[in-house]
């Protein structure tokens, strides 16, 4: 015989045959079970570039950005009037503007950095299509997660940062009563 054929035997045709079949079988089951949760995966990996996705993330973390610096307002405030500072006064109505400018910097970082990680997510979702594939998900869910944590500190660590630049008025309101106490000691000892 001329010619090249391939000469199997019955063995390994048989063998390859037992080997195609069980794949169809673990493939058929696989869309069984899982091919619905990949389908949903991968449908949530297109929609997180929606607008409307943009949209939430962004609102949502200048809402948190915007509630963390009016709760420091808030506690500025009454700090400074414990103390005995006029709300009126110039020293509290800068540090107030500060705050306000800072809130309003720190709302519009919080909006970009949230719409920049929903753009990484999208692209770490579409990521985890294809490792679904390889077996890798868990992986790449662990990064998911550490995203969204980011901007969370990021947000945190600007608020800490302009809290801590405002403090000039809690430091006069410091020499201010290290004075008076300075002036009582001096008065009860003439």
């Amino acid at each position: 015989m001329c010619g090249g054929g391939d000469n199997k035997g019955p063995a390994e045709a048989e063998s390859r045959l037992a080997l195609a079949q069980q794949s169809a079988a673990y493939y058929t089951r696989f869309q069984d079970v899982f091919g619905k949760f990949e389908d949903m995966a991968i449908s949530d990996a297109t929609s997180q570039f929606d607008t409307q996705n943009y949209e939430s993330a962004m609102g949502s973390a200048s809402n948190a950005a915007q509630g963390v610096y009016e709760q420091g307002q808030i506690d500025m405030n009454r700090a400074a009037y414990n103390r005995g500072f006029d709300p009126s006064s110039g020293a509290v109505q800068n540090e107030s503007a500060a705050l306000m400018a800072a809130k309003s910097r720190g709302m519009g970082l919080g909006a970009s950095s949230a719409g920049i990680a929903n753009t990484d997510r999208g692209y770490q979702m579409m990521g985890n299509v294809v490792n679904m594939g390889q077996g890798l998900a868990n992986e790449s869910m662990q990064g998911q997660i550490d995203v969204a944590q980011t901007g969370v500190d990021r947000v945190s660590r600007q608020a800490q940062q302009d809290f801590m630049r405002s403090s000039s008025l809690q430091n006069v309101a410091g020499t201010a009563t290290g004075v008076a106490a300075g002036y009582g000691l001096q008065q009860r000892t003439v």
